[in-house]
């Protein structure tokens, strides 16, 4: 993807549908992105993080899933596709908390 440069590398654990030995299953997937601080971010609105990742690429990311960037480790809260033109997904813009 030309359009944007991702500078941050970040570690992906992506929840994955059932359970291992009682546990919650993740694969773990290395990653760069671009990081935006969210300006309007109160702690009193009860969110811990004023992050969003864009993230470059399909492939599935449900909420649920962990976020690692500089040592602290996010949990994903919501993600949303960003999409061409023409309908092609081409990165994911992930809110974590």
């Amino acid at each position: 993807m030309d359009e944007f440069r991702c500078t941050e590398p970040v570690t992906l654990r992506i929840l994955q549908p059932g359970f291992a030995d009682g546990e919650v299953r993740y694969e773990e997937r290395s990653a760069t992105a671009v990081v935006i601080e969210s300006r309007g971010y109160r702690p009193e609105d009860g969110a811990s993080a004023a992050f969003e990742f864009l993230l470059p690429g399909r492939f599935r990311l449900p909420p649920g899933s962990r976020l690692t960037w500089r040592g602290t480790t996010y949990d994903v809260a919501a993600v949303k596709p960003c999409r061409d033109l023409d309908g092609t997904i081409r990165a994911l813009r992930c809110t974590v908390c």
